[in-house]
């Protein structure tokens, strides 16, 4: 089980609610200025990604590392392959929340309160919770 934390972490904390986001915000969001972000975004962060991770060694601090326990085991260009999927689901996942609250601000629509107050105490409770049930040795704060 131990393999699947960050595929689980990412679906529960940005693919639920974005997929939520985009089911009432689809209206409101243009695919043909998301797609262009969301890949530069992709992108821009794995090659990143790619040239930390094999330089980290070398890194006097060195924390840019993947817990090989804690993934499925796929890599490509020497990343797990969630890490590609957190760029996209993220870069979603931002935008769509954006465009959520600037529509709070300008509609006052009590539908989208709703939506995006909903999808943000989701991600916390999907950040928290794991978080204080996992073992103590676990946590980055005892």
């Amino acid at each position: 089980m131990k393999r699947f934390y960050y595929l689980i972490t990412l679906i529960s904390v940005f693919c639920i609610p974005s997929i939520l986001a985009g089911v009432f915000l689809s209206k409101y969001i243009s695919l043909s200025a998301l797609v262009p972000f969301v890949i530069s975004v992709a992108i821009i962060g794995s090659i990143w990604d790619i040239w930390a991770t094999r330089h980290s060694r070398k890194d006097c601090v060195w924390l840019w590392q993947f817990n090989r326990s804690e993934t499925l085991g796929i890599k490509f260009l020497g990343l797990p392959i969630e890490e590609y999927l957190f760029y996209v689901v993220s870069s979603v996942y931002v935008i769509l929340m954006w465009e959520g609250m600037k529509l709070m601000v300008s509609n006052r629509s009590v539908d989208i309160y709703l939506v995006v107050g909903g999808l943000s105490i989701w991600t916390f409770i999907s950040i928290a919770v794991p978080y204080f049930f996992a073992p103590k040795g676990d946590r980055f704060i005892s």
